[in-house]
Formats: C-alpha cells, sequence, structure tokens
C-alpha cells in the first residue's frame, strides 16, 4: 500500500510523532511518503493521502487529484469546544465572548468539514466525536477513534536509569494545557510549608507564557527549562520521579513507558484515554492537584540505603499501567485503552486503509 502523509517534513523542534507513525508503518512493509508534493505526477501515486489541522483541505483536494483515498485525522479539536463546553471547563482564565466563538467555529469548521468529505478519519476520543457532531449538526462517516501515539518501540529500549529527585512536565505553554495550574499548585504547596523538588519543564510557548510560569512561582519553585524534542525529550523523562500533567493526550503515555508516575486533572478527555493507570486530581482544582502532589511526593520518597520508593503501590502501578497501554493483558480480556503506542496506531491506521 501506498500512503502520503501531506504534511510539512518535521522540524527540529517538532515533537516527530507523525515521523515515528510514518516509520511503524514502513516496517509493516508499506510504501510511505512525507511531504506536500508541487504537482501530481504519474510517479506520485498513491493508495491514501493523510491530512490533518490546517493542511486537511489541501490534503483532501491532492488526493482527488491523483485519484487516491483520503484519511483526516481531527487534530486539534479538543481545544475549541464551544457550545458543548464553556472554555474555563478547558483552563482558559475566561469564557470566550460571542463573536470569539463565531470566529472559533468558522475557523475550524474550515479544516474540519474535510473529514465530511473524506473516506475516513480519526478522532482522539469519543468525548470529541461529539463536539464535532454538535458543531456540524450531523454524524462523522467512516469514524474511528485513535487517541495518540506513544513511541514505544524507542521508550523501551531506553536503560533502567536510577531516578532523580525532579518532577517533569511535558508540554506546550497554551492555557488549555493547564500548566499554569500546575504553577499554582506547587506554589500553593511551598506557601503550605511543603518542600517540592526541583520542576522540570519540556516544551515551548511565547514569552508571556513563560514569563507568566516564573511570576506564578516568584522564586519559590526551582525551575529547570529544556527545550528538547522528539526522542531527546526521553531521557528526562525516564529519569524523573514524578511526571505532572494538565491536559496533555500523550505525555501520560510517556511516562508511562518510562515507570514513572504520572498526575493528571480529571478532565473527561483524558480519563477515556488513561482509565486507571494514571492518578488523579481534581479537574481545575488547584489546591486538590497540590494534595495529590503531595501524596505522591510521599509514595515516592526514596529508602536512602535502597535508592528505591518507600510504597511498593507506585511500582505495583507502574506495572499495570504499563501493561495495559502496551495490550499485554488483552490475551485474558483486559480492554485496550484509547491511548496506544505508536506500533499500535499503526496497526489500526493499516486496518482501516486495507478495510475500505
Amino acid at each position: 500500500m501506498k500512503i502520503l502523509f501531506y504534511q510539512d517534513p518535521p522540524s527540529l523542534n517538532s515533537t516527530l510523532l507523525t515521523w515515528t507513525l510514518v516509520e511503524e508503518l514502513r516496517l509493516r512493509g508499506h510504501m510511505v511518503d512525507y511531504g506536500k508534493p508541487a504537482d501530481p505526477t504519474v510517479d506520485l501515486k498513491f493508495d491514501w493521502v493523510h491530512g490533518s489541522g490546517t493542511d486537511s483541505i489541501p490534503a483532501l483536494e491532492y488526493a482527488r487529484k491523483v485519484g487516491a483515498r483520503c484519511h483526516i485525522h481531527l487534530e486539534g479539536v479538543a481545544y475549541w469546544r464551544i457550545g458543548y463546553e464553556n472554555a474555563i471547563d478547558w483552563g482558559y482564565d475566561r469564557n470566550h465572548t460571542e463573536d470569539e466563538i463565531k470566529n472559533f467555529i468558522s475557523q475550524y469548521k474550515r479544516w474540519m468539514v474535510a473529514a465530511y468529505y473524506a473516506e475516513s478519519c480519526t478522532v482522539n476520543g469519543a468525548n470529541q466525536v461529539k463536539a464535532i457532531e454538535w458543531m456540524f449538526g450531523e454524524k462523522l462517516q467512516n469514524c474511528n477513534l485513535i487517541s495518540c501515539g506513544a513511541d514505544a518501540r524507542f521508550a523501551l529500549t531506553l536503560p533502567d536509569w536510577t531516578k532523580l529527585n525532579y518532577m517533569v512536565t511535558v508540554s506546550r505553554l497554551e492555557p488549555n494545557k493547564k500548566v499554569f495550574l500546575i504553577a499554582k499548585a506547587l506554589a500553593l504547596l511551598v506557601d503550605q510549608g511543603v518542600k517540592i523538588p526541583p520542576w522540570m519543564i519540556i516544551g515551548y510557548g511565547t514569552k508571556e507564557q513563560y514569563d507568566k510560569v516564573i511570576e506564578i512561582c516568584k522564586g519559590k519553585v526551582e525551575i529547570w527549562w529544556r527545550f528538547n524534542y522528539g526522542a531527546a525529550k526521553w531521557r528526562w523523562i525516564k529519569r524523573a520521579r514524578i511526571m505532572l500533567c494538565g491536559w496533555s493526550g500523550i505525555p501520560p503515555a510517556e511516562g508511562i513507558l518510562c515507570r514513572v508516575p504520572v498526575l493528571s486533572f480529571n478532565h473527561p478527555d483524558i480519563v477515556e484515554m488513561y482509565e486507571d493507570t494514571i492518578w488523579w486530581a481534581e479537574d481545575n482544582n488547584v489546591e486538590d492537584y497540590a494534595y495529590q502532589i503531595k501524596i505522591l511526593l510521599e509514595k515516592t520518597e526514596p529508602v536512602p540505603e535502597l535508592g528505591v520508593p518507600a510504597w511498593t503501590e507506585v511500582s505495583n502501578k507502574a506495572v499495570h499501567a504499563i501493561n495495559r497501554l502496551t495490550g499485554r493483558l488483552k490475551p485474558i480480556g483486559q480492554p485496550e485503552l484509547y491511548a496506544c503506542t505508536q506500533e499500535q496506531a499503526a496497526e489500526r491506521y493499516e486496518k482501516i486503509f486495507t478495510s475500505i
């Protein structure tokens, strides 16, 4: 099968997620290309063209020119759940105005409509399907649920390094990622007299967003900024004591693969992805998130003479989580998670492409 991922090649600051998915499909025996060909030619015949985000309409148009079927991944649907959930539920500082709502709906409809014309599409979960169907007023056809893909093939080959005393967050700094809320929870812990380890943030944002994190922490929290992408970030995740997530679809899976305990706000989308494999705090509740950080730090307090967590609950949950994420329990009837590895995502895409 010949597949084109219609998007720009990965850059130095790319997460490389689509790139690793492409490699997994190649390992399954398919010819996969990556890019935006200028003109359809005889030499560029594809069975499928994959598009997402603002490239969805161009991908659909290109597929029609070369006589290929088109698949659209509805990337970024979660950000604007206007009319289905309010903006504050997503971690924003305020609800949107009526004009902003109209603009967001118009902007996203502009490229999401491609999914209704394509032969198939994928969405990051059932909650997002509801939002899309609310926005368009009709059902999505040939829609499949594939929620993110962590690079297990790489992560599971990393050395079993000794854990170091820092917390890690892997995220962009947009407000809906809720990194600002994590910062507030950490500052609150310090105010309560709790001694916390340094906080490493692997991600990027605007100068205003960096400044806001620093302002919230006000010198109370030692922040380590890291600007690593793709595989480079894994060594930092692997050695972390705990992972702190806000609204993040993929990082919890990366923490699970590295056997790092993960804490997240219990937003319905993230609960849908990870169920009982990570720790939860009440959504958007800074006080509860701070309390759960404190509990998790206590659970991972090293035993000096052994250098390992004092509680077996953490290690037992880590085994349970990695088994569920990688599907190792599937033979005995354990259901798979919506969150998946890149190998699983490639297998699911293959099934979609060969069934139509």
